[in-house]
């Protein structure tokens, strides 16, 4: 009897549980038409509601109640507008609560009660501005709390001290100022806190002293301009601490004196101008250092002693312009990914460097104002290598290393590529050639334009010049549109070269014409100097002339009579005119004494 009941019932329970299924009639009654439900790759039972526009209430009523998973979020131009109130109750299995950009702006009283299997509740991208302790009551299983990109001002003591299991806190991109005293209370088990983006003023250490073990401490962009070193000291079990993008000016060198299992240590972006010595003596364990984008001068011998199980160093974008190879020997045993760019290294320096971490595979020298790479350069072990933003506008299968894998040559001046280049880079597993000024022109592109449909290297390659092909996909060009060289139109760096030479020509033309005003002027006074020293000379010897002829023998001025000087003394010849021709002059100018001598000793009497 009991047999035949149950094979009465059959068909009837398994309509219904197609039904239930939603294989009956095409759709699923626990699945809301806003919503995909569908399983995890780990099988469990998810629903997502990421559509946007929806309201409260939230449709829980319509949900299968064994879900496991709820994701509700929305894009930027369809906003949800919800609140969180005691509504989730009957989700017995539900394991994570996702709810974001949904407008939610406070948390109901008790509005998680009754859901011990929740594991991850994340609520951030909301608009809520506080919370309390009672907020979350009830989640006793809680490991993953996120309240990032929210509105909270303030946070009280003891707010999360329900959460007993907490693991993981997350508060990013809050308002937050100030962490007040026992803050964390009751979360002995926090391994990894996330303030970042809060604009505090300091860390108070008393805020610290209920979450001993935690591991991982990252408070990036948050305007400190100093650490209280007791925090480290409260912290033992730190592994990861991240105080990037902030003010900090100076490292003692025992700052990190007591956080002796740190792994990763991220200062970049602040303002140190220098690294003491021995500055990390007492992080042995250290395997990632980030020192970039600080003022950094100067790396002392020491700084890095003690760190032989560093893997990867960033040193990038600080004011660096040689380095002693010394302070990379306590690191050349054990690193492996070295970045060197944005300083002001010249490429001796780089060679000593890279010759003395022998066993660097990742390395970046951009930025750097490379214009060439000589050949071997590079070690052949190094398998990644950035060379992008330098000023390259050539390159060759000797230039790089051998045993090359992954190569960055993003924004530099490289107009062209010749078929040998371009079968090398073909080699390569990833190449990054993007932002050159490709001049799309026969002289530069040819062997680049007939491998452009069989190489995914360029299938993001646009033209730079000539203006008129200017963005133009290479992929998209047609062998009539590419001008040959010659006839091209100047470039903006040959217009700017062209203009650089113009008025540096201009330059000197109007410093020659400076100087040749001067010389001229100076010609002209040494000139009119001379001139004047000629004429000055000449009325002197005229007036010598004039006194020596005063002092000789009278010339009379008519023709008739004349004396010629010097007289010949051995001849002794005299012409003395008639005495008609004596009379006939009537100018009384001209009589002289009877009894004046002649140079010569003659006397002239009786005229």
């Amino acid at each position: 009897m009991l047999l035949s009941c149950r094979r009465l019932h059959l068909p009837s329970l398994i309509v219904i549980w197609l039904v239930c299924s939603g294989v009956a009639g095409g759709s699923n009654p626990l699945c809301p038409a806003s919503c995909t439900c569908k399983p995890t790759d780990r099988g469990k039972k998810r629903i997502s509601c990421l559509a946007g526009g929806l309201a409260d209430p939230i449709p829980t009523g319509q949900m299968d109640p064994r879900i496991e998973i709820l994701e509700i979020s929305a894009p930027e131009d369809k906003k949800n507008w919800l609140s969180v109130t005691s509504i989730f109750q009957h989700f017995k299995q539900l394991e994570e609560l996702h709810i974001s950009n949904s407008n939610i702006n406070q948390i109901a009283m008790h509005a998680f009660w009754g859901l011990p299997t929740l594991k991850i509740l994340d609520l951030s991208l909301n608009n809520i501005s506080s919370v309390f302790d009672h907020n979350f009551r009830g989640l006793v299983n809680l490991l993953e709390l996120n309240l990032d990109d929210n509105r909270l001002t303030a946070l009280q003591s003891g707010v999360f001290k329900h959460l007993t299991e907490l693991r993981i806190l997350s508060l990013q991109r809050n308002k937050l100022r100030v962490l007040v005293p026992r803050t964390f209370l009751k979360l002995v088990k926090l391994h990894v806190l996330r303030i970042n983006g809060n604009k505090f003023e300091e860390l108070d250490p008393e805020a610290f002293k209920e979450v001993t073990e935690l591991r991982t401490l990252e408070c990036r962009y948050c305007g400190l301009e100093r650490i209280n070193t007791q925090i480290y000291h409260l912290l033992p079990y730190l592994t990861h601490l991240d105080l990037g993008y902030n003010a900090l000016q100076y490292l003692y060198y025992d700052e990190f004196q007591d956080l002796h299992r740190l792994h990763t240590l991220k200062l970049d972006g602040n303002l140190f101008p220098v690294i003491l010595e021995n500055t990390f003596v007492n992080q042995q364990q250290l395997r990632y250092l980030c020192l970039a984008r600080n003022r950094i001068a100067k790396i002392p011998d020491t700084a890095l002693k003690n760190l032989t199980n560093l893997v990867e160093l960033d040193l990038g974008y600080n004011k660096l312009y040689k380095v002693e190879s010394v302070a990379f020997t306590h690191v050349a045993n054990s690193l492996q990914k070295l970045i060197i760019s944005g300083n002001n290294f010249k490429l001796n320096v780089i060679k000593t460097i890279i010759e003395t971490v022998l066993n660097v595979w990742d390395l970046s020298v951009a930025n750097m104002k490379l214009e060439t790479i000589p050949r071997n350069f590079f070690p052949d072990n190094i398998k990644s290598l950035n060379l992008s933003w330098n000023n390259l506008t050539d390159i060759s299968q000797e230039m790089f290393p051998r045993q090359l894998e992954i190569l960055d040559l993003n924004n530099n001046k490289l107009k062209g590529l010749n078929d040998s280049a371009v079968l090398y880079l073909e080699t390569l597993k990833t190449v990054n050639i993007e932002n050159n000024p490709w001049t799309c022109e026969l002289c530069h592109i040819t062997d680049m334009f007939f491998r452009v449909n069989k190489s995914t290297l360029f299938k993001n390659a646009t033209c730079a010049f000539p203006s008129v092909l200017n963005a133009k996909k290479l992929l998209k060009l047609s062998l009539d549109e590419i001008p040959p060289c010659g006839d091209q139109e100047f470039t903006e760096e040959d217009f700017e070269a062209t203009s650089k030479r113009g008025l540096f020509i201009g330059l000197i033309c109007i410093v020659t014409f400076g100087l040749s005003s001067i010389v001229f002027v100076v010609i002209s006074c040494v000139k009119r100097h001379n001139d004047n020293a000629a004429q000055r000379a000449k009325r002197t010897a005229e007036s010598l002339q004039e006194n020596s002829l005063e002092n000789s023998v009278t010339v009379f001025s008519k023709s008739q009579i004349s004396f010629q000087f010097p007289l010949d003394l051995m001849e002794r010849k005299l012409s003395v005119s008639t005495i008609d021709e004596i009379k006939r002059d009537e100018r009384p100018e001209i009589k002289r004494d009877e009894s004046q001598g002649m140079s010569n000793g003659s006397v002239v009497t009786g005229l």
